[in-house]
């Protein structure tokens, strides 16, 4: 006798497939989301009380420069400041003030994000940032660029404001020669922006919680199935 006795039921098995696949395919996910970003909270952690590396123009291999403390001297391009869009912070929403610093004796430039900044009550308003002139010296943690992740519709920078930061954009946009990294801004306070750069709570434990839920799913969605077949 076949096991699909009828139309219903072939629907209801392919629904319990498709859901176990699903559910699988999450949890798989979210592991390697903990595999990859674990690693990278490890190397962060590491670059805070490793030796600071000195930033130039030459040094243009992002996976040698990625998440690794870093020095970098130059001054100040404030009329290129740039500001990153829906960043909240204590339930205040506000945005991320990335200027890049001119390295001294070069064009070259790294974006450094400088920290946050409450969003002025009028939208329209753009805040105001002081930056100080005449050669300065940056410590912090350098980071990617924002990856591209999959968008109903491409959005465009409403001038300074940007909601996303990516390299070859960056670069075409700003007609700046930027280094592949931008450096997390750490030291210095008295530019009144906010420099807390997040948990230190390590992000992998977070998702193997979400692995071991999309499994229990998996798990109630097997149940389901064994229980159906024991009904017929």
């Amino acid at each position: 006798m076949s096991i699909f006795p009828n139309q219903r039921g072939y629907r209801r098995w392919l629904l319990i497939i498709l859901l176990l696949v699903i559910c699988l395919g999450m949890a798989r996910l979210q592991l390697w989301r903990a595999e990859t970003r674990g690693e990278r909270f490890e190397r962060e952690q590491a670059a805070l009380i490793a030796t600071p590396i000195t930033l130039s123009a030459e040094q243009r291999q992002r996976e040698e420069l990625l998440d690794t403390a870093a020095i970098a001297r130059g001054h100040w391009l404030p009329e290129k400041t740039i500001f990153v869009d829906n960043k909240i912070y204590h339930s205040r929403p506000g945005y991320h003030v990335l200027t890049p610093l001119q390295l001294t004796g070069s064009k070259a430039v790294v974006l450094v994000n400088r920290g946050w900044i409450p969003a002025p009550r009028l939208r329209s308003d753009i805040p105001s940032v002081s930056s100080p002139v005449g050669e300065i010296e940056v410590t912090g943690i350098t980071h990617s660029f924002a990856v591209k992740t999959f968008e109903l519709q491409e959005t465009e920078p409403a001038g300074p404001i940007w909601q996303h930061v990516r390299e070859a954009e960056y670069r075409q946009r700003s007609g700046l020669d930027a280094l592949p990294v931008i450096v997390l801004q750490t030291g210095g306070d008295d530019d009144g922006l906010i420099r807390d750069w997040g948990n230190p709570d390590n992000p992998a434990t977070r998702h193997y919680g979400y692995a071991a839920m999309w499994l229990v799913f998996a798990l109630m969605a097997a149940a389901y199935g064994l229980f159906a077949w024991q009904k017929k």
